[in-house]
């Protein structure tokens, strides 16, 4: 194999000042890149362990709740009052709805008498 012959510019000092500023920004803007990245990873890091702690929290409060609840005794309601509670529940729908309609209905009217003003 033959050596290859290296080409050489000719820079003037101007052209050769541009290209030293365009370097040194350029390892700037790298040396601010891997700065970001190293902060990153560690607040990622601090993340995954505050998001641990929270998982292991969450977990221990499904185990007192599921506790609790083996603690209390368990209360088999009767059909009758079932049915009773469903009825008084969709009765109180009932009138909080009229009620919400009246209501409406009264400030039409105010709107009304307001604008007849």
């Amino acid at each position: 194999m033959k050596e290859a012959n290296p080409v050489y510019i000719q820079l003037g000092y101007n052209e050769s000042l541009e290209a030293k500023k365009e370097i040194l920004s350029s390892e700037l803007f790298l040396l601010n890149s891997i700065k970001t990245i190293k902060r990153y990873s560690a607040l990622r890091i601090e993340e995954l362990k505050i998001k641990s702690k929270i998982h292991k929290a969450i977990k221990e409060l499904g185990m007192k709740t599921k506790e609790t609840q083996v603690a209390f005794p368990f209360l088999k309601i009767p059909k009758r009052v079932a049915s009773f509670n469903q009825e008084e529940k969709t009765i109180r729908k009932t009138e909080v709805s009229n009620d919400l309609e009246s209501q409406l209905r009264e400030i039409q009217e105010r709107l009304k008498l307001i604008e007849r003003r």
